[in-house]
């Protein structure tokens, strides 16, 4: 079974995005995929936390982040992510402000602009991330390819080679 680990930010209420956390479990869950979302956990003391945290991440097949809003927590978790050559889909609001050099400079992911929770469900809809592979795209800045019949596309512009 694939496993999806969903980061985004958690601590400061004011920079949650709950709607778009709720919609990701729905939506691939309602596929048949396992999705470890620590969002909706309840209270652990900090070395809990990281350990637990840091095994789904290195238990998961992708990592879903919502970067709208910065988190030390999630740039550690992507990190991971790059470290462990995991597919990273990045999800991030058309109205946020500047995102970090450092995530939109990573290796491995592919970074999604939406407008509402509704755009992000048609891509995650669209998409099986079970087929995902880390593959450099090279019609566009996505680095994250998906198997469609016999060729791989590219998820963001869908540039597709054989495979």
């Amino acid at each position: 079974m694939v496993l999806v680990y969903l980061s985004g930010p958690i601590i400061h209420s004011n920079l949650r995005k709950d709607s778009f956390y709720e919609m990701v479990v729905q939506t691939l869950e309602s596929k048949g995929i396992s999705v470890f979302a620590p969002q909706f956990l309840g209270p652990a003391e900090p070395v809990e936390i990281y350990s637990r945290d840091v095994d789904y991440v290195r238990k998961s097949d992708v990592l879903i982040a919502e970067v709208s809003n910065p988190s030390l927590g999630v740039g550690m978790e992507i990190m991971l992510a790059i470290l462990l050559r995991i597919p990273i889909l990045l999800f991030r609001s058309k109205d946020a402000n500047r995102l970090s050099k450092m995530v939109v400079g990573a290796d491995g992911k592919a970074l999604f602009e939406y407008d509402d929770v509704a755009d992000a469900e048609q891509f995650l809809n669209e998409i099986d991330v079970s087929s995902l592979m880390i593959q450099d795209c090279p019609s566009c800045d996505s680095q994250i390819m998906k198997t469609v019949g016999g060729e791989k596309q590219c998820v963001l512009c869908g540039y597709s080679t054989p495979s």
